[in-house]
């Protein structure tokens, strides 16, 4: 009698602790997707988060930030899946404590016009949160006011980088990106500014970097002439096969 009270015991310690960790990890993929868009002013999807609700390791996967308005590429910066460290804790806490974000191979699709691109634009919709406005009328940042957060380390490592510019493609490779301390123990930072930190030292990387030379670019602008010369060949092949067999 008393093993099979303990072991129903144990079955609703187990089960209480599974629906513990769905709950968690739902809260924090909700919380990525509904703050990330607001703050960014595009869509920000995640496919995934497992986190422990014991020590805070785990991982997110298949994050992605779409392009703002008025850019052709589809996303602007995806990510396969990042590994972070936080105080589990202090998730429900005013100050959600992340002890380190490390990201391998993003990929980033810098698409670049003549006056802006598409990185500074998004950066542009971070500086302009504080208008932005939620669905019961009440602003971004009055509605995440409370939250706040300490990242203290985060890095990119191997950045993928691809240059869209008019007719032209151009991979360009990035050094690693390391930020510390984004947010004092004492002075904690919101999440507002922590995405501008991280965005606009992206955004001063990508205009360091080294430009493709022009034999890259050339090659790459005569392969995709070259591709459309290729689909009006075919266009023009089968319209005349067309012709030919209403003619006979």
């Amino acid at each position: 009698m008393i093993k099979e009270v303990i072991i129903s015991f144990v079955l609703v310690v187990l089960l209480i602790a599974g629906v513990g960790v769905f709950y968690f990890d739902s809260i924090v993929k909700n919380g990525i997707e509904v703050v990330g868009s607001r703050l960014l002013g595009t869509s920000v999807t995640v496919n995934s988060v497992s986190l422990s609700p014991l020590n805070g390791s785990g991982t997110i996967r298949g994050l992605s930030i779409e392009n703002p308005q008025g850019f052709n590429s589809g996303y602007a910066i995806q990510l396969d899946e990042l590994s972070v460290n936080l105080n589990a804790s202090s998730v429900f806490s005013d100050v959600v404590e992340i002890e380190s974000v490390r990201v391998v191979q993003p990929q980033i699709t810098y698409e670049t016009r003549i006056t802006n691109d598409n990185i500074r634009a998004l950066i542009a919709n971070l500086s302009s949160d504080s208008t932005g406005e939620t669905e019961n009328g009440a602003s971004v940042a009055q509605s995440e006011a409370g939250k706040r957060i300490i990242i203290r380390r985060l890095t990119l490592v191997d950045p993928q980088l691809n240059l869209v510019a008019a007719i032209v493609t151009a991979p360009i490779p990035l050094p690693d990106i390391e930020l510390n301390d984004i947010g004092a123990e004492d002075d904690s930072t919101t999440v507002a500014d922590a995405l501008q930190l991280v965005m606009s030292t992206l955004s001063s990387t990508i205009l360091s970097a080294s430009l493709p030379n022009l034999e890259d670019l050339r090659e790459g602008v005569q392969d995709r002439l070259q591709d459309g010369v290729e689909q009006v060949e075919d266009v023009v092949e089968e319209l005349g096969g067309r012709l030919r067999s209403i003619l006979n």
